[in-house]
């Protein structure tokens, strides 16, 4: 009865009552059990649990913020095309990006639309086409030069490619993004290899 007004008061508090439960359900489990491996076994998996639950909200905190800012990037606009939820690519299970691929997936390379942003005599017309632009979404989907390499993708995926469904088909599995990486790397190579010969 001497503890009885002090606890009458911090039994209001759900903080308290929270760790009052927390000895309350120990002894039980203690005395029910009669061992102590029973009483660590609880303390880990609560532990584990709720560590567990703070982890993932942070996540996906972390995640939503992260989504939020690039959603709101404008400079981003092809490469958030290809990758509209930033969430699905930085959780996907596979998949290394490289030089390559990193060309297809920000528009900057051999393109010669990126390159006339350094020399302004050089022409963004395609060589082949040039009632087009060269740039990475004419050069991966609608250049006759690449085509070979595009219907050997198309006769895997059983879909053709385009910028709104490329990262899809990526995260699909692993050969599927290991072909892309071979046809990002096959077209790069091959406009490389056009740029070296102009000049």
């Amino acid at each position: 009865m001497y503890d009885a007004p002090i606890w009458s008061m911090v039994a209001q508090k759900r903080a308290y009552i929270r760790q009052v439960e927390s000895v309350h359900r120990r002894a039980c489990l203690r005395v029910i059990g009669g061992r102590p491996v029973l009483l660590a076994d609880e303390r880990v998996r609560l532990f584990g649990r709720r560590r567990e639950d703070v982890e993932d909200e942070e996540r996906l905190a972390t995640l939503s913020k992260w989504q939020e800012a690039w959603d709101r990037l404008t400079k981003a606009r092809w490469t958030h095309r290809l990758i509209p939820s930033i969430r699905v690519w930085i959780e996907r299970k596979h998949g290394e990006l490289n030089y390559h691929l990193t060309q297809l997936l920000t528009g900057h390379g051999f393109f010669k639309h990126h390159s006339r942003r350094y020399d302004y005599n050089q022409s963004a017309q395609c060589p082949v086409c040039p009632s087009s632009i060269e740039n990475a979404e004419h050069v991966f989907y609608h250049c006759p030069r690449f085509s070979e390499e595009g219907e050997r993708l198309h006769s895997l995926f059983h879909e053709v490619m385009r910028p709104e469904n490329i990262t899809k088909l990526m995260l699909a599995s692993e050969p599927n993004w290991l072909a892309v990486a071979s046809f990002t790397s096959s077209v790069v190579t091959r406009l490389r290899d056009e740029e070296t010969d102009r000049r």
